[in-house]
């Protein structure tokens, strides 16, 4: 299944992950490397990553393209609008080029700056199991 992409999305986090993407879309989507300026990465008291306005910050991540199907799976995975919310934002891709896509952000959420980066090997398989979980029951 290929996803005939209609949607952007900047993703810094779980989205990325490749078998994230079979299991929630059906297919991989196209991704490429992206940056959102004005932005900073924060961590959560419950552990999870979203970002913030911070006008001296950049966020480091990919742009996916999806369908309109395949981002509507996203806002489910990420719990929008109740734990994120989705809203347009201007990414810049490696050329220099600025584009607008999705991004989910909680703007009021109480959390510390995080340094960024990928999931370490443990998060990820945490968070795929848990995912393979709810699918099998």
């Amino acid at each position: 299944m290929n996803i005939k992409a209609t949607e952007l999305l900047f993703s810094y986090g779980t989205l990325q992950d490749a078998e994230l993407q079979q299991i929630l879309f059906g297919a991989q989507c196209r991704m490429r490397k992206a940056a959102l300026p004005g932005w900073t990465l924060h961590v959560g008291p419950e552990g999870w990553l979203f970002i913030k306005p911070d006008p001296a910050g950049t966020v480091s991540g990919s742009l996916l393209e999806l369908d309109a199907e395949a981002l509507r799976a996203a806002d489910l995975w990420e719990e929008t609008p109740t734990l994120y919310q989705r809203e347009k934002v201007n990414v810049r891709l490696d050329d220099g080029s600025g584009l607008e896509a999705w991004a989910y952000t909680r703007r009021a959420a109480a959390g510390v700056p995080h340094p960024g980066g990928a999931l370490s090997l443990f998060e990820r398989e945490e968070t795929l199991a848990a995912v393979r979980r709810s699918i099998l029951t």
